[in-house]
């Protein structure tokens, strides 16, 4: 599989860090810009790319939950039929609402395209963020004095992780398949 691209590019770090463009020194920026866009793709368990997928989906009481969000549904089939939109399923949010005929079925076989297809703009500042802790302070200091001049960071020394509130705004993005659990 190939690499996918940064979430954010070159030229809105400059832009977010007000330095001019073509000052930052490229190679340091663009390695920053992929460990940042990694982490948050692995802590959102999304990719933020629109993509196809072919899966069978458990049905819950007639709805069958997808990762989303969803663009469009390409197929459902149950035990070999392919069912029609309209009579046999709607799409309802990232879900699938079954037809009275099918809401008896556990499973069903699923095609749909789902993702962004822009990376939202605060997942976009997420990674921003990170990777300017990085370039700005890569030595993940608190404090730094030469002569008469002193500097002190304003976070924690954070450098290439996610603080606890950019985990909690990336929770909103994870695919939600279904409950974590049910009373029967």
């Amino acid at each position: 599989m190939a690499a996918l691209p940064p979430l954010a590019t070159k030229e809105q770090l400059e832009d977010w860090l007000q330095v001019p463009r073509g000052s930052a020194p490229g190679n340091t920026v663009n390695l920053a810009l992929d460990i940042a866009s990694d982490m948050v793709r692995r802590e959102a368990k999304t990719t933020f790319t629109v993509r196809t997928t072919t899966a069978v989906r458990r049905a819950e009481d007639g709805v069958i939950r997808l990762a989303g969000p969803v663009q469009s549904v390409g197929a459902v089939v149950v035990d070999g039929v392919t069912l029609t939109e309209g009579p046999d399923w709607e799409l309802e949010g990232d879900g699938i609402r079954l037809g009275h005929r099918f809401r008896w079925c556990a499973r069903a076989r699923v095609t749909w395209t789902h993702g962004w297809p822009v990376v939202p703009m605060e997942v976009v500042g997420l990674v921003l963020d990170v990777t300017a802790r990085a370039c700005v302070n890569p030595k993940n200091l608190r404090q730094e004095s030469t002569g008469q001049r002193s500097v002190t960071f304003a976070s924690e020394t954070l450098a290439t992780s996610l603080a606890d509130v950019e985990k909690d705004k990336l929770a909103r993005y994870r695919p939600v398949l279904s409950p974590t659990s049910r009373w029967r």
